[in-house]
């Protein structure tokens, strides 16, 4: 397998649909429900030189208050990406979900999932207000950890907002690296990495706010938590989902392990186009397409007098800005660690 491994990216079974619009009027999370099929990965993938794409849920996690309904989603879920799996097993694998926070009926799904096929698992950073970390989880942590199983985290909703501020920002945009950013402290303060050391937590979008917040919070965390912060982020994984360059990839990099970096795309939730972008940044980063791409940007600014005239093109060159500031961030990929991040941490990882 030499082509792309994505490792965050969504499939979206009809059952959670359904129940995403019974239960959330609008935009879950202020943010659309994406279209989705089979085809929809499989297309982006031949596009993208992706060999291999894990399948997992996203936000907002399928407990909406009911047992039996979040115990059906999960399993109707997971036998879906099963499916998708046994249909395309050179391209698609999936993350099993699990009905937390119900823990027997958890546990029961780890190992239906790990006899049916799943890569790993995905879990809500919270669900119905209780945090992964939280004690209260205990027996399913030593089940997923026995079986040394991988297991992405992904954001839900805070558990509780502020009031009257940022009510028209949708959650993935900030809330998203808050609840990130949270339960990384709660698996500290409960010595998750210490007592459940075989599972392979994957943090996502780069870490949220993690490398601003390390320096910061290390001192507390070793004094009142009894356990060393820096080391837990060179433990855990983390995936590239979202837009990490030019400032964010970089400072996760001076804490993270350069080995446990992997490639995410996030679709259909990031727009394909946009994520197509957002990966040839990485892909072509110190390469001779990249930097002819600079300079013609750096030649199209010599037009910046036209864009003003012309209000329908105004945003040109700051769009163009971005793109020059971006593939500046992307220098430290050297070729060794593009291929680490785009394919090989992720085949050791996943045993490709």
């Amino acid at each position: 397998m030499t082509g792309i491994i994505d490792v965050h990216t969504h499939y979206l079974p009809k059952i959670y649909t359904e129940a995403l619009k019974r239960h959330i009027p609008g935009n879950p999370d202020g943010w659309a429900t994406p279209d989705w099929t089979p085809a929809t990965t499989l297309d982006f993938m031949k596009k993208n030189n992706i060999s291999y794409s894990v399948l997992s849920l996203s936000s907002p996690h399928f407990n909406f208050g009911d047992r039996q309904e979040t115990l059906e989603i999960a399993r109707k879920a997971n036998e879906e990406g099963e499916r998708l799996t046994i249909a395309h097993p050179d391209q698609l694998g999936y993350l099993a979900s699990l009905p937390l926070p119900y823990v027997n009926d958890a546990v029961t799904e780890v190992n239906w999932a790990l006899a049916h096929h799943a890569r790993g698992f995905t879990v809500p950073t919270n669900t119905r207000g209780i945090y992964f970390g939280s004690p209260i989880f205990d027996e399913v942590y030593a089940q997923l950890n026995a079986a040394k199983a991988v297991v992405a985290m992904h954001p839900n909703q805070p558990s509780d907002l502020p009031k009257n501020v940022n009510i028209d920002l949708p959650t993935p945009l900030m809330g998203f690296f808050i609840d990130t950013t949270m339960t990384f402290m709660n698996l500290l303060e409960y010595h998750f990495f210490d007592r459940f050391p075989d599972i392979k937590l994957i943090v996502p979008h780069a870490g949220a706010f993690l490398g601003i917040l390390a320096d910061r919070d290390e001192t507390f965390v070793k004094a009142q938590y009894q356990t060393d912060l820096f080391a837990a982020m060179k433990h855990v994984y983390f995936d590239t989902a979202g837009a990490v360059f030019p400032r964010q990839l970089p400072m996760l990099l001076t804490l993270a392990d350069e080995q446990h970096i992997l490639y995410g795309s996030d679709i259909p939730y990031t727009e394909l186009g946009l994520s197509s972008q957002l990966l040839s940044i990485i892909v072509d980063a110190d390469d001779k397409k990249a930097s002819r791409k600079m300079k013609l940007v750096q030649t199209a600014h010599r037009f910046d007098h036209f864009y003003a005239k012309h209000k329908k093109l105004a945003e040109i060159p700051t769009l163009l800005d971005m793109v020059i500031k971006m593939m500046n961030g992307a220098e430290i990929l050297t070729p060794t660690l593009k291929k680490e991040i785009l394919t090989d941490n992720a085949k050791t990882l996943l045993g490709l």
